[in-house]
């Protein structure tokens, strides 16, 4: 809480007041708003050191994450406050990072980084779904391609994995394998530390 505190200080000027307003920030600066956060440098290491791992033992990761990544992929005030670094170290093993998975924004979006290839999909929020409708997605893996089949909000999609040029095979961290075509997945989770959120009004339509 302290350190998320200090970077809101230092980078927006309504802090504390009106934490959560990016009123008089411009473009990628819009995110630092009280509502997201950042992949502290604990997290930072443990994931270069799982994608690592993971290149070294020709395996293949989803990263999964709560809040956006790349900034084409979601509107700026929902972005991570240190996405810059996240999407560095993730354009570093571009042959093993696969997709990266993201919440938060409510209406979705998607976008594939042209320096690595990799898909940076964020997911329709299911709290936006009217009862009784339900929003949900399943993904299923391939050796070249990962399919989302989407319901309700949630938009089906099929990404190539052609980015892909050294990964042969797969593996996952949760024990809950599915070797049905014999790959394994590495699950790589980032978790943002995140300020308490106070009211958002002016934001609402960037979400």
């Amino acid at each position: 809480r302290t350190l998320a505190e200090q970077i809101l200080a230092d980078n927006n000027p309504n802090y504390p007041e009106a934490e959560n307003s990016p009123a008089g920030l411009v473009d990628v600066e819009r995110r630092f708003v009280g509502f997201n956060g950042a992949v502290d440098e604990p997290q930072l290491r443990w994931l270069r050191q799982t994608l690592q791992h993971a290149r070294q033992h020709n395996e293949r990761c989803i990263i999964l994450s709560h809040q956006p990544i790349h900034p084409g992929s979601c509107g700026l005030v929902t972005l991570m406050w240190n996405y810059d670094r996240v999407l560095s170290i993730l354009r570093e093993y571009r042959d093993v990072v696969a997709v990266s998975f993201a919440g938060h924004a409510h209406k979705g979006g998607y976008e594939r980084d042209e320096e690595s290839g990799i898909h940076f999909r964020v997911v329709e929020a299911a709290l936006e779904t009217p009862p009784p409708g339900m929003t949900y997605g399943v993904v299923d893996v391939y050796e070249k391609r990962i399919v989302l089949r989407g319901s309700g909000r949630c938009e089906s999609a099929e990404y190539d994995l052609s980015h892909l040029t050294t990964a042969t095979a797969t593996t996952t961290t949760n024990s809950n394998n599915n070797n049905n075509n014999n790959n394994e997945w590495t699950n790589s989770k980032t978790r943002a530390n995140t300020v308490s959120p106070t009211r958002i009004t002016e934001v609402e339509s960037e979400l």
